[in-house]
């Protein structure tokens, strides 16, 4: 990969998914799957240089995010947060942008989100299909609803532009 970022074809863009591969932190050892871990990695491959919207929405999908973050867990009255909260802390807004409302709020709206046999499902019966409110947006939300509202933030553009200047 050194070798691809320093004298292969697409230095840039090989760069920029070792930054997202950064920036969207997981772990061979949590996930325990090759296959979701390739998959990640092309995911933050193919959108290096592209939408931060199309990552941030690709990111929510990733079953190997879903698996590191927890969210197999995450139930429809026993929501886990672990996702809500690092979307919002680590791969968004940064820390004090968001109040532990929203990252509840947000939980709720990820419930059901799931990996079954490696691949993404949202399991109807663990979704809360309530109304929540997250970052004052209020309706019946669930995950595909977050980036829209996480990018609408202004925190969100400082935090993200933050973590490619460092």
């Amino acid at each position: 990969w050194i070798d691809e970022m320093r004298a292969g074809p697409h230095p840039l863009r090989e760069r920029m998914t070792r930054f997202w591969h950064g920036f969207f932190t997981s772990s061979m050892r949590d996930v325990k799957s090759s296959v979701a871990m390739i998959g990640q990695h092309e995911l933050l491959r193919e959108n290096a240089l592209g939408s931060f919207r199309d990552l941030l929405a690709g990111i929510v999908r990733d079953p190997a995010m879903l698996i590191y973050l927890n969210n197999n867990q995450n139930r429809r009255g026993k929501p886990n947060e672990n996702l809500a909260r690092e979307l919002m802390e680590l791969f968004s807004l940064g820390e004090g942008n968001y109040t532990e409302e929203d990252v509840k709020e947000a939980a709720r709206a990820l419930t059901g989100w799931h990996v079954q046999r490696g691949e993404f499902r949202v399991v109807g019966r663990q979704h809360d299909r309530g109304p929540k409110t997250v970052l004052g947006e209020t309706g019946r939300l669930d995950g595909d609803d977050l980036p829209a509202i996480l990018l609408a933030q202004p925190a969100c553009a400082r935090w993200v532009a933050g973590g490619l200047i460092e």
